[in-house]
């Protein structure tokens, strides 16, 4: 019974995840293509939006928690987990523009995807462990 949660579990998260993508590539975007800010700093903007829509979406629906007063401390790992997933991100999507001249966006996507790995093992193993 334990692996239909988990698999649940990782359903969610990828929902969750496609959701904050498109927060994070959306805000990008704006940021960089629109209003012309450096694309690494849009890249850090953009996560902060993401990450605490991640916490409140993951939090409620993902790990079936309340949001009460234990929710600071949560939400202090999840943004530890964040923002080592961000120092990922950040590397790969510098490397890929910098030195092989990679579109930023896709450089991003590519980010995307290694943050969804990151996150949900370090969130499911230390955030909302059971």
């Amino acid at each position: 019974m334990r692996k239909k949660e988990d698999v649940i579990q990782f359903l969610k998260f990828i929902i969750i995840g496609i959701i904050n993508t498109l927060v994070n590539l959306s805000v990008f975007y704006i940021l960089t293509d629109v209003i012309g800010v450096y694309y690494m700093v849009s890249a850090v903007i953009a996560f902060m939006f993401a990450v605490t829509n991640s916490f409140i979406l993951n939090k409620t629906w993902t790990f079936e928690e309340h949001l009460n007063y234990k929710t600071s401390s949560k939400y202090f790992k999840f943004i530890v987990i964040s923002v080592i997933a961000l120092v990922f991100n950040l590397i790969l999507l510098y490397v890929l523009v910098e030195y092989f001249a990679v579109n930023h966006m896709i450089a991003q996507v590519c980010g995307v995807f290694l943050n969804f790995l990151i996150n949900f093992f370090g969130n499911k193993l230390w955030t909302f462990k059971k």
